[in-house]
């Protein structure tokens, strides 16, 4: 019933485990387990709940299997100003239908003309009960990036949504958009969201989003990053979310890259 709470929040800090092995005839074989590291509540941290996946690739592309993020995700991951993570509005306007996959096979094709095509199957293990899948087609040729991902659990909900980007290196101002149809437990909406990224120095950035829903959500966002190196980066983030319960979030945290 408090109107306001104070926090130490442990946004995406993980631990990685990662091989490579070249099995013959130009492929390589991969494994990869990734555990997401809760500091702030050590007792939640679970070995693999993040990526724990193996992959054999050639030339052509990749097939791996295990647990990872779909395409949907992706699409918010990597077209969002704030990267779908502490501070951004994009998960109120775009339904991330969860985060990741499990039980799933996994596809990609390797680049053609800056063309890549990915697809998921996450196996259902209860008889009489679709798979989900998902899939994406991704573009990017020079600072133009493009995608088009869908989400589908056979059941009642789905995801299609198309995200832009593109960098302006002269000024060093990057702009980010999506846009989303979503249909959860068969209630359908739409979401639109847009971000920019300004740099001020050549460590310094100011990073701005908002988005809106059919339904009448909103949410804008500031923040402000500064790389003290290549490693080590400082974040400033304000949020408000106008739903039916209006959210309001300030932060400031580090980041550290080993």
């Amino acid at each position: 019933t408090a109107s306001a709470l104070t926090r130490l929040t442990n946004d995406s800090s993980r631990l990685g485990f990662k091989a490579t092995g070249n099995v013959g005839s130009g492929i390589t074989a991969t494994a990869v387990l990734e555990t997401g590291v809760a500091v702030d509540a050590p007792s939640a941290t679970t070995l693999g709940d993040r990526t724990a996946r193996f992959d054999l690739s050639n030339s052509l592309g990749s097939v791996g299997m295990g647990r990872d993020k779909h395409s949907a995700v992706r699409a918010l991951d990597n077209f969002d100003v704030f990267g779908n993570s502490y501070g951004t509005i994009v998960g109120t306007v775009h339904n991330a239908q969860g985060s990741r996959v499990q039980n799933a096979l996994f596809v990609s094709t390797a680049p053609i003309a800056g063309f890549t095509a990915n697809w998921q199957m996450a196996n259902s293990e209860t008889a009489g009960t679709a798979n989900t899948t998902g899939g994406s087609i991704d573009y990017t040729q020079g600072p133009f990036a493009a995608t088009f991902a869908r989400y589908d659990d056979g059941i009642s909900s789905s995801t299609n949504i198309a995200g832009v980007k593109y960098n302006l290196a002269s000024t060093g101002t990057t702009v980010f958009g999506l846009y989303s149809s979503d249909v959860a437990s068969n209630v359908s909406t739409t979401g639109k969201s847009i971000g920019v990224s300004q740099a001020i120095t050549s460590q310094l950035s100011v990073l701005a989003n908002y988005g809106e829903t059919d339904g009448g959500k909103t949410g804008r966002g500031v923040g402000v990053a500064y790389a003290m190196n290549k490693a080590l980066n400082f974040h400033a983030r304000y949020s408000f979310i106008d739903t039916t319960t209006d959210v309001t979030q300030y932060g400031v945290g580090v980041e550290y890259n080993f």
